[in-house]
């Protein structure tokens, strides 16, 4: 389960973590959008984590970042508890 609160700390703060807990607040973040759990504060907190991750990772080269998102996804929200299901 992933806890909330701990996303909304990690974006008021995103540029004081270390890379390895940003990572993971992305994908945290991600999965939720992913289950359609993500609303209110948590979206723009998710965003903040996004964009630090996105400039601090791969000096906000979209394609690297597309390419890097689209190679990791199944693993990490399996790790979270999701697994995308194909329509």
């Amino acid at each position: 389960m992933i806890a909330y609160s701990l996303i909304l700390v990690a974006a008021l703060s995103a540029n004081d973590l270390n890379t390895n807990d940003l990572v993971n607040y992305y994908w945290d973040c991600d999965t939720l959008f992913m289950k359609g759990e993500l609303g209110g504060q948590d979206t723009w907190s998710c965003l903040a984590v996004t964009e630090e991750l996105q400039k601090r990772v791969f000096k906000n080269d979209n394609d690297k970042f597309k390419r890097w998102w689209h190679q990791n996804k199944f693993k990490e929200w399996k790790k979270r508890g999701y697994i995308h299901k194909e329509i």
